[in-house]
């Protein structure tokens, strides 16, 4: 069985095709390292039949991101420790380059994609 790592929190990640809003419920201990701030309320919309559903990102087609902690956090052998952030269904490359842009503290420089792909951020 896999272990609790700790509490969750939303974060507002961007917009969509549509223009509806997309986020990412991710550990709170990664959002507050990269210093993102959660969202106040809870977003919900109604379903199908009428009932209020939370919406905590997409679980279908979600990937998750491998983002460096920072120049200061190594391991013993050198390599940079990293943090996965999961990104909702949706995301391309240049929305996943400005959500990062807008970390508070510890702004990583390069990211990557679950593919093994390394992109910039700036």
């Amino acid at each position: 069985m896999a272990e609790k790592k700790g509490p969750r929190s939303i974060y507002f990640v961007g917009k969509g095709k549509n223009g509806k809003a997309i986020y990412s419920y991710m550990l709170r201990s990664t959002g507050d390292h990269f210093g993102f701030t959660p969202e106040k309320k809870i977003p919900q919309s109604k379903g199908k039949n009428g009932r209020i559903v939370t919406k905590r990102g997409s679980t279908s087609g979600a990937n998750a991101i491998t983002v460096p902690m920072g120049p200061q956090f190594k391991t013993k052998k050198g390599s940079p420790k990293t943090r996965q952030i999961p990104l909702p269904n949706g995301m391309t490359i240049p929305k996943t380059q400005e959500f990062l842009k807008k970390a508070k503290k510890n702004r990583p420089l390069f990211f990557t994609t679950s593919d093994g792909i390394t992109y910039p951020v700036e």
